[in-house]
C-alpha cells in the first residue's frame, strides 16, 4: 500500500512538471492553423498621431527608420541616411551617398547609438560607416577579413552586434559582437548546417524588454539577447514545407506555399508578424497569454491592415514597434495619396469612429497634404 501511494505521488510530480513544462514552452508560430479572423484597432490601442515627414528631399523607398529620442532616423532610396525631430522636420543628412572618402555606397541597414547618437551605416564589403550626430564622418569599421557577409548590424548594450548571412555556405557563426571600434568581443557559431541556396533570406531585428532580438527566415527560432551576452528563445517558427528549403528551388513554382516573413515583433501583449503566405499578404496578431489569434488578409477593399475605428482613418499596417515613457507604440508608414484618398471616401464620411476629434484633425491634415509629399508616419499608443 505504501509503495502504491509513492508511485501515485510520483506519478502526480511528473504530471505536474509535464503541465508547467508544457505551459512555460515558447509559442509556435504556424501560418498554416490561422483562421482570418478580425481585430479593430480600438481593441489594442487607445490613442493614434500622424508625423508628416519634411519635403526637403523627396522620398521615394524607405529602408529603414527608427524613432530614438527626440528624433526620427530615416533611410531612403537616392537620399541616404537622414533625421527629423518628432515633428518630421528635417535636422540633417548623415553623410552623402557615394564611393567616396567618408561617403558609403549601400545604405539599407543601419543603426543608431540610443545614448550618443552615433549612427553606424553597414556599407558594401562587409564595411561599416560612422556618422556623428551631427552627421559628419568619423571612421570606417572594415570587417572585409571575416569569413561570410555581414547581413545586418545593430547597436545593443554599447556594442555592435553584426549578424551575417546564412544561405551562403561560408558563414562560420550566427553573429559577432564588437566594442564600437571593432575589436571582437563575443562569436555565436551557427547552429544550422551549411548550406547553398539561391535566395537571399530576409531577417531582422527589434528590441524589447531590454533585449535584442533577431529572427531569420531560415532559423526555426526567433532569439533574444539579453544585456549579458545569452542568447535564449523568445518564441518559435513552426517546421513544415511551409518554410524555406535550404536547398536550390524554383521561386516561381515554390513561393504560393512558402511563407516569406516581411517583418517581425512583439509587445507586451502581443507577437506581430506580417507575411507572405498562400499567394497574398497577411498580418497576425498573437495575444501572449492565451495565444489565440487574430489575422487579416492584404485582399481587403480598403487596404491592408488592422481597421482604423479610432478616427476612421487608413488602416494601420504596423512595421516598427517602440516604448517611451511606459507607453507602447506601433508605427507604419502611409502615403498622402492613400490618406487624401480615403478622407475623401463615403465610407470615411459616414464613419463614426471612437475619437470624433481625432477624425476632424485627420481632415484637416489630408487638406494640408499633397499627394506627392513625403510618408506620413502614422504612431499608435498600445493599452496597457
Amino acid at each position: 500500500m505504501k509503495n502504491f501511494i509513492k508511485l501515485k505521488c510520483f506519478v502526480c510530480c511528473v504530471l505536474l512538471i509535464s503541465c508547467d513544462e508544457q505551459k512555460n514552452s515558447p509559442y509556435v508560430f504556424d501560418p498554416r492553423n490561422l483562421l482570418e479572423t478580425s481585430i479593430s484597432l480600438d481593441e489594442i490601442a487607445d490613442d493614434i498621431l500622424y508625423i508628416p515627414l519634411d519635403n526637403s528631399y523627396p522620398i521615394s523607398i524607405v529602408y529603414n527608420y527608427y524613432l530614438i529620442s527626440n528624433s526620427i532616423y530615416l533611410s531612403a532610396k537616392d537620399i541616404g541616411v537622414v533625421i527629423f525631430n518628432r515633428e518630421g522636420k528635417l535636422q540633417k543628412k548623415v553623410g552623402a551617398i557615394g564611393r567616396g572618402p567618408g561617403e558609403y555606397f549601400r545604405h539599407t541597414r543601419f543603426t543608431v547609438d540610443d545614448i550618443n547618437g552615433t549612427i553606424y551605416i553597414q556599407d558594401s564589403d562587409n564595411r561599416i560607416k560612422v556618422y556623428s550626430k551631427s552627421g559628419n564622418f568619423m571612421r570606417c569599421l572594415s570587417f572585409e577579413n571575416y569569413i561570410g557577409d555581414i547581413d545586418l548590424v545593430k547597436y545593443f548594450n554599447s556594442k555592435l552586434f553584426l549578424f551575417n548571412y546564412l544561405q551562403f555556405g561560408n558563414t562560420k557563426d550566427n553573429w559577432i559582437i564588437t566594442d564600437t571600434l571593432g575589436h571582437l568581443i563575443k562569436t555565436k557559431e551557427r547552429v544550422i548546417p551549411v548550406f547553398l541556396s539561391n535566395w537571399g533570406a530576409q531577417s531582422g531585428t527589434y528590441y524589447f524588454n531590454n533585449n535584442l532580438h533577431y529572427w531569420n527566415e531560415y532559423n526555426d527560432t526567433v532569439y533574444k539577447i539579453t544585456p549579458d551576452l545569452v542568447q535564449k528563445t523568445s518564441f518559435l517558427l513552426s517546421h513544415g514545407d511551409h518554410r524555406l528549403p535550404m536547398g536550390q528551388f524554383d521561386p516561381e513554382r515554390g513561393m504560393p506555399n512558402t511563407m516569406l516573413l516581411l517583418s517581425v515583433f512583439e509587445t507586451k501583449n502581443f507577437f506581430v508578424l506580417y507575411y507572405f503566405f498562400n499567394k497574398k499578404r497577411s498580418l497576425a496578431v498573437v495575444e501572449k497569454k492565451s495565444e489565440k489569434s487574430f489575422l487579416i488578409s492584404g485582399e481587403a477593399n480598403d487596404g491592408e491592415g488592422i481597421p482604423n475605428n479610432l478616427d476612421g482613418g487608413v488602416r494601420f499596417l504596423p512595421s516598427y514597434y517602440f516604448a517611451e515613457n511606459n507607453n507602447e507604440y506601433m508605427v507604419g508608414l502611409l502615403e498622402p495619396f492613400t490618406l487624401k484618398q480615403h478622407v475623401s471616401s463615403e465610407s470615411f464620411n459616414i464613419s463614426t469612429p471612437k475619437y470624433p476629434e481625432k477624425k476632424k484633425e485627420l481632415e484637416k491634415l489630408a487638406a494640408r497634404l499633397k499627394e506627392t509629399d513625403n510618408p506620413v508616419l502614422m504612431l499608435v499608443r498600445l493599452k496597457k
